[in-house]
C-alpha cells in the first residue's frame, strides 16, 4: 500500500493556504512573521519540521496557534477551491485503489479532505484509509499504524517533515518537488527519492499496478 499526503502532493492548495497565511498573520497581528508575496514564497515558512518551522520569528506555543487558525480558514476556504485532484492523479489513483489500495494522510481536516477527493474521484477509488487531523496522534504514530496494520511500504510527501515521518515511520520516503517545500529543503531531509513533477508521481504508481 502506498500512502499520499494530501496539500501538495494530491491536491494543489497553495494559493489557498497563501492566502489564508496572510488573513491568519493579519488576524492575529503577527507582523513577526514574513509577509508572503503569493503561493511561491510559502517555500519560505515550509521548512524542516513543520511545527518548529515558524520559530524563526515567533514562539513555539503561539506558532501552534497560528497553524491551528490557519488550519481552520483554509477548511472554510476549500468549497471555493476550483479543482480536487490532481488531474494527473486521478487515474493512478484508481488504479491503485483497483490494486493495492493506498491511504492518504493529512495535516488538514478530515471533512475537507474527503470532499476534495470526491470531486473527482468515484467511490470505489476513494483511499482506503484516510486519516487527519481530527485523528489523534502524530504523523508518524499514524504512518507506523499503517506499516503494521496495512503493509504500507512508502510515504509521498511534499516537506521536509513529511520525509522525517516517513522515515520514523520505518517507511520509504518519496518527495514531490511541486508542492510547499523547495527542493533544497526536501533533499536535506534525505529522501529516497524525489519526483519533480505529477506526471512522475503517476508513472510512479502506475509501475506498482502492473
Amino acid at each position: 500500500m502506498l500512502v499520499f499526503d494530501f496539500d501538495g502532493v494530491l491536491h494543489d492548495s497553495r494559493a489557498r493556504a497563501w492566502r489564508c497565511y496572510q488573513d491568519a498573520r493579519q488576524e492575529m497581528a503577527l507582523d513577526k512573521l514574513p509577509d508572503l508575496a503569493g503561493p511561491d514564497d510559502l517555500r519560505l515558512v515550509y521548512q524542516g519540521v513543520l511545527s518548529a518551522s515558524l520559530t524563526r520569528w515567533i514562539d513555539f506555543e503561539t506558532a501552534e496557534r497560528f497553524w491551528r487558525r490557519h488550519a481552520e480558514l483554509t477548511a472554510r476556504a476549500a468549497a471555493d477551491e476550483p479543482h480536487g485532484v490532481i488531474a494527473e492523479m486521478v487515474g493512478p489513483l484508481a488504479e491503485l485503489a483497483a490494486g493495492p489500495g493506498y491511504a492518504v494522510v493529512t495535516g488538514s481536516h478530515h471533512t475537507t479532505v474527503h470532499g476534495l477527493l470526491a470531486r473527482d474521484l468515484p467511490a470505489e477509488a476513494m483511499p482506503r484509509v484516510l486519516l487527519s487531523r481530527d485523528e489523534p496522534g502524530s504523523k508518524t504514530d499514524k504512518l507506523r499504524l499503517l506499516r503494521t496494520r496495512h503493509g504500507a511500504t512508502a510515504y509521498v510527501g511534499d516537506t521536509g517533515s513529511d520525509v522525517l515521518h516517513a522515515h520514523a515511520a520505518g517507511l520509504t520516503a518519496i518527495a514531490v518537488a511541486y508542492g510547499y517545500a523547495s527542493r533544497e529543503d526536501l533533499a536535506a531531509a534525505a529522501p529516497n527519492q524525489i519526483l519533480s513533477t505529477p506526471g512522475d508521481l503517476a508513472a510512479y504508481c502506475q509501475a506498482r499496478t502492473t
